[in-house]
């Protein structure tokens, strides 16, 4: 449709829901936003009748304009560790999703080498670095090196000081724990390998400090099941022998569990060991996984916000970009207890 009335690019953001910045990058042919809004700030612009000859062509060199540099999202494909995860893709959505709003675009990295990322990459082109997961050590040094501000997702770098978002681990696993002391579970089992991230080793300091506070009325095996989420054969038969042993008068009446995919893999050993949840036992989770919920329905968890941790992510970015000299900050979600099938009130 036309109009007389002179139509601004605030406007079309409004209807769209973008930034005005976001319009700007569109109708002028720049880089760093998606085809997909890129479309739809077009067809709205053509409903009003906006018309713009200025600056038709794409910027020749955006990476010499901090205005259009780009945010990259650091995620070494390594375990589970990718955007098809259920977990680690909310992570991801959450991060695309806040930047997109704010009309920044982006890269994801999938190689956390140094060497292989200053030849892919033109450090001066990055605004600055999400790191989402696990990442080397040597390329956190690297961006550090390079005055890229960065922040970490689900990780902490024990050498190097940083900006981090998490979920609380540590105080939800306490909830957790004493909501099942309060329904009468008196032997506690933790399994997850606590070297295996940051939030497992927080989820196991969180489980013991409360087994620590009861340790007159409760009993707990303070040999960990250091179990990995992966599902590989050699995983399932060292948590079969395990759980084998510890049968009897003594076997757990709570497993307490890192997250939701280590809770399956008990749940598949108990049911071949013909011990029955939650008659004989309760399990408990971490992250309200779907792909595990939809295997394992009456699981006992933790609400992991994954998209929240992303979107944190960005804000937290953007406003050490702005505010380069304040102290590193360290951001804990808080999450909410799911109670399903998987735990009962237990019965001396």
């Amino acid at each position: 449709m036309s109009r007389s009335k002179k139509v601004t690019m605030q406007e079309i953001a409004d209807k769209v829901g973008v930034s005005k910045f976001a319009v700007s990058k569109a109708l002028s042919g720049k880089s760093g936003i998606s085809e997909a809004t890129r479309e739809k700030i077009h067809k709205v612009a053509a409903e009003f009748g906006y018309s713009n000859q200025k600056n038709s062509s794409p910027d020749p060199q955006p990476s010499t304009d901090p205005d259009y540099k780009i945010i990259g999202i650091l995620i070494p494909n390594i375990r589970s560790q990718n955007k098809e995860s259920a977990y680690w893709g909310k992570i991801l959505e959450g991060i695309s999703a806040n930047l997109e709003k704010r009309g920044i675009g982006t890269i994801i990295i999938t190689d956390d080498s140094p060497q292989n990322f200053n030849l892919v990459i033109k450090p001066e082109g990055l605004k600055g670095v999400i790191s989402v997961g696990l990442i080397a050590p040597e390329m956190l040094l690297e961006l550090r090196n390079l005055s890229i501000p960065f922040v970490l997702v689900d990780h902490e770098d024990e050498l190097l000081a940083s900006d981090s978002v998490f979920m609380n681990s540590f105080d939800s696993l306490r909830r957790l724990t004493h909501y099942l002391l309060d329904t009468g579970h008196t032997r506690f089992q933790f399994v997850g390998d606590i070297h295996y991230s940051r939030s497992f080793y927080d989820r196991w300091c969180g489980f013991k400090s409360v087994m620590d506070e009861k340790m007159n009325d409760y009993t707990f095996n303070s040999s960990l099941l250091k179990i990995k989420p992966s599902v590989d054969e050699d995983n399932y038969n060292r948590l079969t022998a395990e759980l084998v042993q510890l049968t009897g008068s003594t076997f757990p009446t709570a497993f307490v569990c890192a997250n939701d995919q280590v809770a399956l893999h008990v749940l598949n050993v108990l049911n071949e060991l013909a011990i029955q949840v939650p008659e004989d036992c309760s399990i408990t989770g971490f992250d309200n996984n779907e792909d595990i919920i939809k295997l394992f329905p009456e699981l006992t968890t933790i609400i992991a916000e994954e998209a929240a941790l992303g979107a944190k992510a960005v804000d937290l970015l953007l406003w050490r970009i702005d505010n380069p000299l304040m102290p590193y900050e360290k951001v804990l979600l808080q999450s909410q207890m799911i109670v399903r099938g998987s735990t009962r009130i237990f019965q001396k």
